[in-house]
C-alpha cells in the first residue's frame, strides 16, 4: 500500500492503534484509553520478536557464509527487515513499549498512538505528557515524548520530547542544550537499559516549562526582513544553478518566506507576525504539512529523519543568533 503504515500479513490490519481521534492516514485500530498495554501489543501489530541469522549467499553452487553479519527478521511474518554487525543488539517491540507503559502510567502520561512503518522496520509510540501552556493570547502548545527504535540499522532507540502547536498541529522539534536535552539515545551497541531510559527521560519532560519560556520570547522578539531572509537561506540555501552560473533560490526557502509573511496557519496574528516565533512556525508548517511526496513521507521526515534535524537546527539558530 501507499501508506508507510502497512496491513499485517496475517491478520490484514494495519499496524498502528491510536486513541482519540485518528491518526492522519485514517487506518488502525481505535482503543480506549485504558486499554492494557497486551492489547495495545496486539492491536499495533507489535505482538513478535526480532530475531537475528546469518548472512548466507551462494556462489557456485555452494552456500558461503558473510563474517560478522546477521539478518533482523520478523518471527511472525518471517520479513527481513535489515543487516546488521553481529555487535548489534536488539531492542525488542515488547521491551520497548512495555518501558514506555510503565512509564506513561507512574508518570500520568497518556498512550495515543502506537505502531510501526515500513513492515516493522520502524516501532514507535507517542504519549501526550498532559502539559500544556500557551505561548501568547490563546496560541497553546501540547507537549509529548516519542519513543522510537528501528530493526534496520539505521537509528538508535530514542526517547525524544515534543510538542504540537495546537492552531496548526506543527510539531517543534526542541533544540538540545548542555542544561536541557530534548531526547534520549541508547545506541543497539548494548542491550535495552530501562532505567537509563526512564531517568533521562523524566529530566526532559521536566525541561516543558523552560522550552514555554523560550518559545514566549520568541514572540517578543521582532525581526527585519533581512534576517527573515538570512535565517532561512541557513536552513533552506541557494543551490548552484550550471546554466545559469549563478546561486538559485530553493523552494524550500521561497515557501517559508511566504508562510512567514502571512500566508502560513496564524502567522498574521499578534505575537507570530514578524517575530522569532513566526520564523519558527513558518519552517514547522513547512516541513510537517507540505514538504515530501506525501502525509506519510512528511511525518516520517518530520519525526524522525532530516525534518526533525532541521527544525531543531531552526531553533538552535533563532537561540544563538
Amino acid at each position: 500500500m501507499a501508506h508507510l503504515i502497512e496491513n499485517n500479513e496475517i491478520t490484514g490490519k494495519a499496524e498502528i492503534a491510536y486513541v482519540n481521534a485518528k491518526p492522519w492516514h485514517g487506518l488502525g485500530q481505535q482503543l480506549t484509553v485504558d486499554a492494557p498495554i497486551e492489547v495495545w501489543r496486539k492491536e499495533a501489530g507489535l505482538d513478535w520478536e526480532a530475531q537475528t541469522s546469518p548472512v548466507l549467499f551462494q556462489h557456485n553452487g555452494e552456500t558461503k557464509l558473510v563474517k560478522n553479519q546477521n539478518v533482523i527478521y520478523r518471527n511472525d511474518t518471517g520479513t527481513a527487515l535489515g543487516i546488521v554487525s553481529h555487535r548489534y543488539k536488539v531492542h525488542q517491540p515488547s521491551d520497548v513499549l512495555d518501558f514506555f507503559n510503565t512509564l506513561v502510567q507512574s508518570a500520568g502520561f497518556t498512550l495515543e498512538v502506537a505502531g510501526a512503518i515500513k513492515g516493522g522496520k520502524r516501532i514507535w509510540a507517542l504519549a501526550n505528557v498532559n502539559k500544556e501552556a500557551v505561548v501568547l493570547h490563546d496560541d497553546a502548545v501540547k507537549g509529548y515524548l516519542l519513543l522510537s527504535t528501528s530493526f534496520d540499522g539505521t537509528t538508535a532507540t530514542v526517547g525524544q520530547f515534543t510538542s504540537i502547536r495546537v492552531v496548526c498541529n506543527n510539531t517543534l522539534s526542541a533544540a538540545d542544550t548542555e542544561t536541557a536535552p530534548s531526547r534520549v539515545m541508547l545506541t543497539h551497541g548494548a542491550d535495552f537499559d530501562a532505567s537509563i531510559m526512564r531517568d533521562r527521560l523524566g529530566l526532559i519532560v521536566g525541561g516543558f516549562d523552560g522550552m514555554m519560556d523560550k518559545y514566549r520570547a520568541f514572540a517578543r522578539v521582532d525581526v527585519s526582513s533581512q534576517y527573515a531572509k538570512n535565517f532561512f537561506n541557513q536552513l533552506f540555501p541557494a543551490m548552484f544553478d550550471p546554466e545559469t552560473q549563478t546561486l538559485k533560490e530553493s523552494r524550500g526557502y521561497k515557501r517559508v518566506l511566504q508562510l512567514f509573511d502571512g500566508a502560513g496557519i496564524g502567522a498574521s496574528e499578534q505575537g507570530v507576525y514578524g517575530t522569532r516565533w513566526g520564523l519558527l512556525n513558518a519552517v514547522t508548517q513547512y516541513i510537517d504539512h507540505e514538504r515530501g511526496h506525501n502525509v506519510d513521507s512528511r511525518m516520517n521526515n518530520a519525526w524522525f529523519g532530516n525534518g526533525n534535524r532541521m527544525k531543531s537546527e531552526a531553533e538552535t539558530l533563532l537561540l544563538t543568533n
